[in-house]
């Protein structure tokens, strides 16, 4: 169980350094966190506040898509990454402002490979995901939808809330939706393989 909570905190850690990275590149967020953009700008409250209020959102809308109880236990991955976004946002890049296109290209770059790897690091530990990937999941499993369809569907869901709630949309919104699964795609195993490794060989020591 250490374990597991070492490689969540650590891969939530990476993750929201990664979402701050590419908010700060000033070229467009991902459509849940140009939503949450958006609503900061518009409300007046912090970007990981509305990346949390979204979260609450979901995991309701989850529960009544799939017809079971709310997922209590998001509710605390949720609240952590949104008050680690505003951590990176607002104390260590709050003076981060890239001018030049090409550092606006290597933080976006910067955000997409450390959102990559937080992704895959944190989904070792197999702890209750993001409501907004949850969703996905609820779509498919709901309505019969693979899971292409099922998370065209739910970023498609976001992106529309993004335009009307005025959120970072952008190239960059593009380019994170398609890259970003590459890099989960391909350092996933790396971790896997590393928290197997780790874990069996701990397991030996102990059997000894």
């Amino acid at each position: 169980m250490k374990r597991r909570f070492l490689f969540f905190t650590i891969g939530l850690f990476i993750l929201t350094m990664g979402v701050a990275l590419i908010i700060k590149s000033g070229l467009g967020a991902s459509a849940w966190d140009a939503l949450a953009v958006g609503e900061s700008n518009m409300f007046g409250f912090t970007v990981g506040t509305a990346v949390f209020i979204n979260g609450i959102v979901l995991i309701g809308l989850n529960a009544l898509i799939m017809k079971k109880k709310p997922d209590v236990l998001a509710a605390g991955s949720i609240l952590v990454i949104g008050l680690l976004i505003d951590f990176w946002l607002l104390v260590v890049f709050n003076n981060y402002a890239p001018g030049m296109l090409v550092n606006q290209l290597v933080a976006l770059a910067s955000g997409i490979l450390t959102m990559g790897l937080g992704i895959a690091i944190y989904l070792q530990a197999k702890f209750p995901a993001s409501p907004m990937d949850t969703l996905m999941v609820a779509i498919h499993t709901r309505f019969g939808l693979n899971l292409r369809n099922s998370r065209i569907i739910s970023e498609g869901f976001a992106l529309s809330l993004a335009f009307l709630f005025k959120g970072d949309i952008g190239i960059g919104t593009i380019i994170v939706t398609l890259t970003l699964g590459f890099v989960v795609q391909y350092s996933f195993p790396i971790f896997e393989q590393l928290f197997e490794k780790k874990t069996v060989g701990k397991a030996a020591v102990s059997a000894d």
